[in-house]
């Protein structure tokens, strides 16, 4: 039996700001995963989700080992946070460093900032539902280097001047 994190008795908006900053903070900076179970719903649904992962709880695990074995979070920078009801939306940049083999790219060490957006709708204490859009397209040709590069997307197109 999980019981619910002491949070302050605050505003919901205050109350699920705390649950997403401890689950990213435990998943996203120490790889502690057991969080998962405590600040995720059972039926928990990720929009964001490719369809070959695994549904559920076990699926965001998934996602973010992977994640982590490529890519270390320095930092996540909350830019704006709105609340309405039960939906918490959050417009961040991801501050990561290439740390591991990502779409064939060996290790760089380079920072990267990734924005993107999270919505997050909540069941009591608990996230049940979650939207993403990130930024992603960029990352192969941030990790490569130069415009071009080989294992940039950027490679995939001819960059001469349209005749």
């Amino acid at each position: 039996m999980t019981t619910e994190p002491d949070l302050p008795r605050a505003a919901p908006k205050a109350r699920y700001e705390e649950i997403v900053r401890r689950f990213r903070g435990a998943v996203m900076f120490h790889r502690d995963f057991h969080v998962i179970r405590e600040t995720l719903t059972e039926g928990f649904v990720d929009h964001f989700a490719p369809p070959w992962d695994p549904p559920g709880r076990a699926g965001v695990e998934h996602r973010f080992g992977q994640a982590a074995d490529a890519l270390t979070t320095e930092r996540v920078e909350v830019l704006t946070s709105v609340c309405e009801g039960t939906i918490l939306a959050q417009a961040i940049a991801l501050h990561l460093r290439h740390t591991g083999s990502f779409m064939g790219l060996p290790p760089t060490g380079r920072q990267l900032v990734i924005g993107g957006s999270n919505t997050f709708r909540f069941e009591g204490w608990r996230i049940a539902e979650h939207w993403g859009v990130f930024d992603v397209a960029k990352i192969p040709d941030l990790l490569a280097g130069e415009p071009g590069s080989t294992g940039g997307w950027s490679s995939m197109w001819d960059r001469s001047p349209a005749e």
